[in-house]
């Protein structure tokens, strides 16, 4: 019987006196969609998306990304992502972990990757560990009120994640940073303002661009007009209202930009599959 000896070792990833902690465990399938999130960011954690199973698409940052069975989308806090959508005739299923409380060594609080790095990996000859570690997080999240099976996730969260930083700097891409380009400019301007009462000509104006040439250069480098994408990302942030406040639909429609509470749940509704109550509800009752 073969014997192997592990490593005496007390090398950690973490900065000192930190350990990052599990927040929510999540699994989509294609057949989500009545609970679609769209384009939204996290202030407070890191979120990974592992793809188990299939192929799907994905939205990191500014740019749509493929990814199949064993791939892994790397997201830091304040990154913008949307739920995976799948491609014609496929099936995915994806764990998607929130982790609070991670301070990886040489990075800001939050971080899994450097900001320039390219944010998708390949697991290669550890996906099936790194699936495993996955279909027991599965396993243990509708425990996870129970102390022991919390503390479990968490363990089995380090383990993921210390293999996680190993693919990371073995990663080929890792260094492959992305072009800066007008696009990513319009980009930022639109995520300062995007709760105001914006409109493409304002848009145009304050970056002294032809209003044309400014949505084609746009659509080109997100895959949205401007104003889809202001919608897109009003309503991330409605849904991230919905699910971590007590603020009336109402409130939460002023509060993201429509002065007109019945044209934002249609709009909602279109989105995201049903209406913003029920939204709540459906998370709150996971």
């Amino acid at each position: 019987m073969p014997q192997y000896l592990f490593t005496d070792s007390t090398y950690t990833i973490f900065k000192e006196n930190t350990l990052p902690r599990l927040a929510l465990v999540n699994m989509f399938t294609e057949n989500s969609a009545p609970i679609f999130r769209s384009l939204h960011s996290h202030e407070d954690c890191a979120s990974i998306l592992f793809v188990l199973e299939g192929s799907c698409i994905c939205t990191v940052g500014h740019e749509k990304y493929t990814l199949h069975a064993g791939d892994i989308a790397c997201i830091n806090a304040g990154t913008l992502h949307g739920t995976a959508t799948a491609q014609k005739n496929q099936s995915y299923k994806i764990i998607g972990l929130d982790i609070k409380n991670l301070h990886f060594k040489g990075l800001s609080p939050y971080q899994l990757i450097d900001n320039e790095a390219y944010p998708i990996l390949h697991t290669k000859t550890y996906q099936s560990m790194m699936t495993s570690y996955g279909m027991i997080l599965l396993e243990l999240a509708p425990l996870s009120a129970s102390p022991h099976e919390a503390q479990t996730a968490n363990h089995l969260v380090y383990s993921f994640l210390f293999m996680l930083h190993k693919l990371i700097h073995e990663s080929k891409d890792y260094a492959k940073a992305k072009s800066y380009n007008l696009g990513l400019q319009i980009k930022e301007y639109i995520d300062e303002h995007y709760l105001e009462n914006l409109k493409l000509p304002q848009i145009a104006e304050a970056l002294h661009m032809n209003t044309y040439y400014l949505s084609h250069t746009f659509k080109k480098t997100i895959g949205y007009s401007p104003m889809q994408y202001v919608t897109h990302r009003r309503i991330g942030e409605a849904q991230n209202m919905l699910l971590s406040t007590d603020l009336t639909v109402t409130e939460i429609a002023m509060r993201c930009g429509w002065n007109n509470s019945n044209y934002f749940q249609s709009v909602f509704n279109n989105i995201v599959g049903m209406p913003p109550g029920k939204y709540r509800k459906a998370w709150k009752s996971k």
